[in-house]
């Protein structure tokens, strides 16, 4: 994993870089995934352009995109909203009526529907055929978190890197939020939660990367398909080895 050291998209990575169980490597300066570029400084819009990528993918809703805004950077930009809990944590957030068990289970589900819901599947299918067919690409949602977190663990499981591996990658967004340049972005936002909260500390699950929300989606591979090859054959219709031929080297 290479951070790309962007000011403002302290979540910015390339996927290249980790290795298989085969022995392979996963290529760099072929994938990166990113919290949304809406605080990219012109050095950082700079930056993004020299990925040369063919194509960006957003995987945020629309009311986000109203909310925070839309940056691009020359590049096609392709919508593909994966739906989630967003919506009514806000709402449990704005009747001060959260508390952080409710928030936890909302995470969880939230994730065991990327697997279970048609509706966000076919978003992940269709950003697995991108991947395919218009790398270099990036993708990314609000914090680059959890649909880009999932969709980063897809990736990396298909091509064969191990479960301990993927984790740690998904985890690693804790320390984007929590140190360096991202800890005061962070800052700011438990600032702002906690005028609306009577304890931040309840909504904390919605903010952290936790390894239960990460196995809860493998766990719902499991229950719906029985192994994650028939997840990526029948549940997403990916092309594994033309994946592999992209992406690894």
């Amino acid at each position: 994993m290479r951070d790309l050291g962007l000011a403002g998209l302290p979540n910015a990575r390339d996927l290249g870089g980790y290795r298989t169980v085969d022995g392979r490597e996963v290529r760099q300066g072929v994938l990166f995934r990113a919290d949304a570029p809406v605080r990219a400084t012109e050095d950082d819009l700079k930056s993004l352009a020299a990925l040369n990528c063919m194509q960006v993918i957003d995987l945020r809703g629309a009311q986000e995109i109203e909310m925070f805004g839309m940056v691009t950077w020359g590049v096609p930009r392709e919508h593909l909203p994966v739906s989630d809990a967003a919506q009514e944590i806000v709402g449990l957030i704005r009747e001060s009526s959260v508390h952080a068990a409710e928030a936890e289970r909302l995470m969880i589900s939230m994730y065991r529907g990327f697997v279970s819901q048609e509706p966000a599947r076919a978003q992940f299918a269709i950003a697995l055929h991108r991947i395919t067919t218009n790398s270099p690409l990036l993708f990314h949602c609000t914090a680059g978190k959890d649909r880009t977190g999932w969709l980063s663990a897809i990736v990396l499981t298909a091509l064969g890197v191990d479960r301990e591996t993927v984790m740690a990658d998904y985890l690693l967004t804790n320390e984007r939020f929590t140190t360096g340049r991202g800890a005061v972005g962070r800052g700011h936002l438990l600032k702002a939660l906690s005028e609306l909260v009577a304890d931040v500390n309840d909504v904390l699950p919605v903010l952290d990367a936790r390894p239960a929300y990460l196995q809860a989606a493998f766990d719902e591979v499991d229950a719906c398909y029985g192994t994650f090859e028939d997840f990526l054959k029948q549940g997403l219709n990916t092309d594994v080895d033309r994946m592999r031929e992209v992406l690894l080297k």
